[in-house]
């Protein structure tokens, strides 16, 4: 049993952070003394410890989704839930860092840009969703603002494997922080064919930083990610001794 000063120094996490887990709910019931004061078993050791590597790891909503159920499944101590939920970050990990490469690819090979526009039936609205792990009232809200072809009223759509190279890109460039009209000027650009200048349309001016560099960044953050999901994955055998 541990006071909050050394679960502090057992998980290396501060205890107003500690406090903050417990609060949000993230922890399983705390004992109080009859001074009031929290007393923390081993359980909450590897509780603490769990969001600690979760919380620093948040890239998107998908995988911040995906790790939560770490989470959830530490602190009903459902070890094999968290077994699960530990490879289906790491899957799901592997799958964004497969669509942020395919997305660079994309701009990097970019010599027929209107290929997209070809209307051979491969994918539906939400076979391409899955695909390119988003919703598929994202894609509806792609095509409204423009950086997708719109499909003529109450017509089914079908989605070519260029416009899901299209939406890959997308995705990474809403993942990597940019607004849905730096996308619109970019891939403007893109489709006329104009990859220098639509590169151009895509650098931050206050740190000078290109959509390759911010692309490369974010690829960095998915494989330290994917460190940290092992190391959640491996806690496992450690929390069965207990």
């Amino acid at each position: 049993m541990y006071r909050i000063g050394k679960l502090s120094e057992l998980t290396k996490v501060n205890k107003s952070t500690i406090r903050f887990y417990e609060s949000a709910g993230f922890l399983a019931e705390v004992k109080r003394l009859s001074n009031g004061y929290r007393i923390y078993d081993e359980r909450h050791k590897y509780q603490v410890i769990i969001c600690s590597l979760v919380f620093s790891g948040f890239v998107n909503k998908k995988l911040r989704k995906a790790s939560l159920m770490l989470i959830e499944n530490a602190k009903i101590w459902d070890l094999e839930g968290y077994f699960d939920a530990a490879e289906n970050y790491i899957k799901e990990i592997d799958e964004d860092i497969f669509r942020s490469k395919k997305a660079i690819s994309t701009v990097m090979n970019s010599n027929n840009t209107a290929e997209y526009l070809n209307t051979t039936a491969l994918y539906t609205k939400k076979q391409a969703a899955l695909l390119v792990g988003t919703t598929e009232e994202s894609i509806r809200n792609w095509e409204r603002n423009g950086l997708l072809p719109c499909s003529p009223p109450y017509k089914k759509r079908f989605y070519t494997e260029a416009t899901l190279n299209r939406m890959h890109l997308i995705r990474l460039l809403l993942d990597t922080g940019y607004s849905i009209m730096a996308i619109l000027h970019f891939l403007k650009k893109l489709d006329e064919g104009k990859i220098t200048d639509a590169e151009k349309t895509l650098v931050n001016p206050a740190t000078n930083e290109d959509f390759i560099s911010r692309a490369d960044t974010y690829l960095q953050t998915l494989f330290k990610l994917k460190e940290i999901a092992f190391t959640l994955k491996d806690l496992c055998k450690e929390m069965e001794k207990i």
